[in-house]
């Protein structure tokens, strides 16, 4: 049984370490959204102050490639970016349900702090 879980838990950090984390938005789903009256780079900013104090053993960064302005990680992004007169906020994760550290929860914790 333990050798099991050891199969499961390194296939996981396999497939994990596939997938390009800078095409997170053609492939993976929104799984929250946000918005709020805030700048788009005053939000950003605090998402990424938020997220650093929480590192959840993985590099926080930021980045701009055109309307978004985006906080980084290898297992969660939140696009920051204008829509419609507000800051809207996606946030994208890869976290399934081997989230031993209730990561996903934290993360969106921390972008409803910036709102």
């Amino acid at each position: 049984m333990k050798m099991k879980k050891i199969i499961i838990l390194l296939t996981s950090f396999t497939l994990a370490g596939c997938v390009n984390p800078y095409a997170y938005r053609e492939e993976q789903d929104v799984q929250a959204s946000f918005t709020t009256k805030k700048g788009v780079e005053d939000t950003q900013q605090c998402i990424l102050g938020e997220w650093q104090r929480q590192p959840l053993l993985m590099q926080i960064t930021q980045q701009q490639i055109g309307k978004y302005h985006s906080v980084v990680s290898s297992t969660d992004n939140a696009d920051v970016f204008s829509d419609n007169g507000l800051t809207r906020i996606n946030y994208y994760s890869l976290r399934g349900s081997l989230d031993a550290m209730n990561g996903k929860s934290k993360r969106i914790a921390s972008i409803k702090s910036c709102l």
